[in-house]
């Protein structure tokens, strides 16, 4: 393990945690209605964790979202280098899933025009591709109509393979997804960007700025962590320190975070 990658074990898969560096962001941005003395700690300017996972399952190995790349900003765009780290190279990775568009989730789909992982089928929500591709002006088509004939859109909640599910749990975007992965009795839930900070666990209102519907994220929120906390899962989140890896425990004041403790 480095600072920039995590390897751990669950049931009979491998997964890595995986920084992208960072995502340059204001305070105000990342942190809508929130009060301001949860915050009052973070710098006006504040380089949000990019976290991302590959899963292995002996057969094949999953990335989910492809960080915000170098094109984007300076202080992003290490995945690659650090996926080749573990000894992974972009040809080996067979699926890619979009949790959604946003940038600092798809800025490192494309290299040069093309898929940047040129064998792997890209997958995500139909209403996820519905919403971007009919807004051809946005940042979010450029990225995503290369790869028209790379991705297979869901409709409906989907086991992938045996132990890892695709669920829609909208709000953030219309065709948000989040994962659940299990196997062997072992529990984790990918979060994505239903969580931005672990301050704001006690205030769940809290969100990024650029969130579609806040009331309906709001109530995905919630739900996700209900059922994290029954399930006792492991959970991963993007824009948590790194590795985004950890688990909730509930309090007075609503859910607090209990990171993994990495050597």
């Amino acid at each position: 393990m480095t600072n920039q990658t995590h390897p751990f074990q669950l049931g009979a898969f491998k997964l890595i945690a995986i920084s992208d560096g960072a995502f340059p962001v204001t305070r105000d941005f990342f942190f809508s209605e929130t009060p301001d003395e949860l915050i009052q700690h973070i710098p006006p300017q504040y380089n949000a964790p990019l976290n991302f996972l590959l899963i292995d399952t002996g057969d094949k190995k999953i990335l989910v979202d492809t960080g915000l790349g170098y094109a984007h900003s300076p202080t992003a765009g290490k995945l690659l280098s650090n996926l080749k780290a573990e000894g992974i190279d972009r040809k080996d990775i067979q699926t890619v899933i979009i949790t959604h568009a946003h940038l600092d989730h798809t800025g490192g789909i494309l290299t040069n025009g093309k898929p940047t992982f040129p064998y792997a089928q890209y997958m995500m929500h139909k209403e996820e591709w519905d919403v971007w591709t009919s807004q051809p002006d946005s940042n979010e088509y450029k990225q995503l109509h290369p790869l028209k004939t790379h991705i297979k859109l869901l409709s409906e909640n989907k086991e992938i393979l045996p132990g890892i599910r695709l669920i829609h749990t909208p709000g953030h975007t219309a065709g948000h997804l989040s994962l659940s992965i299990f196997s062997k009795g072992e529990h984790l839930m990918l979060a994505s960007d239903i969580l931005n900070h672990p301050v704001t666990l006690e205030h769940l209102p809290s969100h990024i700025r650029v969130e579609q519907a806040p009331t309906q994220a709001l109530e995905t929120r919630k739900m996700f962590l209900e059922e994290a906390s029954s399930k006792s899962a492991l959970l991963f989140v993007c824009h948590y320190p790194f590795p985004g890896l950890g688990r909730i425990k509930r309090t007075k004041k609503g859910w607090k975070w209990i990171p993994v403790l990495v050597q």
